[in-house]
């Protein structure tokens, strides 16, 4: 993880394709690269909170669906609906 030139963080840092990527299983996971990064948490936690990154943590749980029936499926449209909204924004 090669440090950028403005600051002392990494290269990567806040980057949720690379920080937290998807696994085979379609599920996100923490990238290996990353264990050792003492900075770890807070950059997970920047990905995630960024508007990009937000929204497709957002539309990721929603596509997964609930097997609820017909409530299920209402969450679900609803989170999907408010994930659109967002985007738009």
């Amino acid at each position: 993880m090669p440090a950028s030139s403005h600051s002392s963080r990494p290269e990567c840092f806040g980057d949720l394709s690379r920080v937290f990527p998807s696994g085979q299983d379609g599920l996100r996971e923490v990238s290996a690269r990353c264990w050792d990064c003492r900075l770890r948490v807070e950059c997970l936690r920047a990905a995630a909170s960024k508007r990009d990154g937000r929204e497709q943590l957002e539309q990721e749980r929603a596509s997964r669906g609930e097997p609820e029936g017909v409530a299920g499926f209402l969450r679900r449209w609803s989170r999907l609906k408010t994930a659109s909204r967002r985007e738009k924004e």
